[in-house]
């Protein structure tokens, strides 16, 4: 787990360099919530494709509750050998 906590907190640390006050704002007017640094999609896109499949880390990319961190959660997360209970989690 230790691991995967040196990832999250990796990760974390790159998404919020990558946010501006000006996508948090637009966010917000889109119904957003506050927990979030405001990273543009593309870069949510490019960190997406580069992070390997690796589903314990995007559990704990969810549990954050961070917006930008849930977004990243799902590319990261290998859907196919997810159980119906972590989907619907």
């Amino acid at each position: 787990m230790g691991e995967v906590n040196a990832m999250l907190n990796d990760v974390m640390t790159e998404l919020e360099s990558f946010g501006t006050e000006q996508n948090r704002k637009i966010y917000r007017r889109h119904g957003a919530a506050d927990n979030q640094f405001g990273v543009s999609f593309a870069n949510l896109r490019k960190m997406g494709k580069r992070l390997k499949p690796n589903n314990a880390l995007a559990d704990e990319l969810w549990r954050t509750g961070n917006q930008d961190a849930r977004i990243l959660a799902t590319p990261v997360a290998h859907a196919k050998t997810l159980d119906h209970s972590e989907l619907d989690r």
